[in-house]
């Protein structure tokens, strides 16, 4: 095994120094695209239908028929300050250097190794995406290209997530806003008639019952992700403290199990607010958006098997299956009928003032995925 600890912190930290908030990530992915060039990959930067957001698709061939695996991450990054990009010592820090430019230098490095190595069968394709993160991403792209574009492969590692368990579940998740209003303008509170409709005591009635609901949820849990779960993160609603509002807006997140569906979720929701509205005579109107879908995969599944193998393989213990309450790209792939793991380098600080990511998860990343690389394309 010959994967290099300068050349993937080099590759992360080069990444990391270009700035690339969600649905801006030209040019990353125009970096990214010239990296994967030089290892040898053949490489296309698909921007026709997301310009701003190129998808980058490196494929590396071996020398005989056999499958495709792809390697998965995403260039983008949340907006959110963070101090310069530098290295610490063996730690790379910077927005993207956790989640999740850092896992696409180990992508990049593993394929490299591979290259150099030669005589597998298939190919090694590795898809680099910008618009994951939400709410001004929600996987639009890489659903696009599994869809739309005819994209298609065998296997898929999702480059993130689980660096030290094996992923078997995780929830799926939508946000949700409710929009609750009523007819006219707003009013002084005594000349309001008798019966107008109050949408902020109407909202009250909408969180009293998502909070009864959630309470029924947590009562059933499934085995790897646990409870399904409401949130109210956002109450918007009147302008002054005595005049009658017309509106009122929640917002917040509805997450699921893989036992259960967008469509159910959404008629349960849909149903649960059409009798408040009723009540209350206000009007309803509810917005319920995807962010993923519901992520499983059997876990005596030879695709996760052979990752478990491989990280024993390569670190001598044991990778134990386990679940995410989180979501991620695995759900798109799988919905697409490919199968997907996820493993990536474990960093810190992913969303938070400050991201880190340390040079020794980079190369066992990037180790452990050539080793499973090898046992699928042998």
């Amino acid at each position: 095994m010959s994967v290099s600890a300068e050349r993937v912190r080099d590759l992360a930290f080069e990444l990391v120094g270009v700035r690339s908030p969600t649905g801006d990530t030209a040019r990353v992915a125009r970096l990214y695209a010239r990296r994967l060039t030089e290892i040898g990959m053949d490489v296309m930067v698909l921007d026709d239908h997301f310009p701003a957001t190129p998808t980058v698709i490196g494929r590396l061939r071996g020398g005989e028929r056999g499958p495709t695996v792809v390697l998965n991450g995403h260039l983008d990054t949340v907006e959110i300050p963070h101090a310069a990009p530098h290295i610490d010592g063996d730690v790379v820090c910077g927005r993207g250097s956790a989640d999740m430019k850092g896992a696409l230098a180990s992508a990049a490095e593993a394929v490299r190794v591979l290259g150099e190595q030669g005589g597998f069968k298939g190919e090694v394709a590795i898809v680099a995406t910008g618009l994951h993160e939400a709410p001004d991403g929600r996987g639009e792209d890489l659903t696009h290209l599994l869809g739309e574009q005819g994209f298609t492969a065998d296997y898929a590692i999702v480059c993130e997530l689980a660096a030290h368990e094996a992923i078997v579940a995780h929830l799926g998740s939508a946000t949700f806003e409710i929009t609750i209003s009523r007819p006219g303008m707003p009013m002084h509170e005594l000349e309001a008639p008798r019966g107008t409709p109050h949408p902020l005591l109407a909202a009250g009635q909408v969180i009293n019952a998502i909070a009864r609901r959630t309470a029924e949820l947590a009562e059933t849990e499934h085995p790897f992700v646990g409870a399904e779960t409401f949130f109210i993160g956002e109450v918007h609603g009147g302008d002054f403290y005595n005049r009658h509002p017309t509106t009122c807006r929640l917002v917040g997140t509805r997450r699921w199990a893989p036992t259960n569906s967008l469509a159910a979720v959404e008629t349960e929701l849909r149903e649960l607010l059409a009798e408040i509205a009723k009540v209350t005579l206000c009007e309803i109107a509810l917005d319920l958006r995807l962010v993923r879908g519901a992520y499983e995969i059997d876990p005596s599944h030879p695709l996760l098997l052979a990752l478990q193998d491989s990280y024993r393989e390569v670190t001598g213990r044991e990778l134990a299956q386990g679940g995410l309450k989180t979501v991620a790209d695995g759900a798109i792939f799988a919905a697409a009928g490919i199968p997907s793991v996820y493993h990536g380098p474990k960093g810190c600080g992913a969303h938070a003032d400050e991201e880190q990511m340390p040079v020794a998860e980079l190369v066992r990343a990037a180790e452990v995925y050539v080793t499973l690389l090898n046992r699928l394309l042998s």
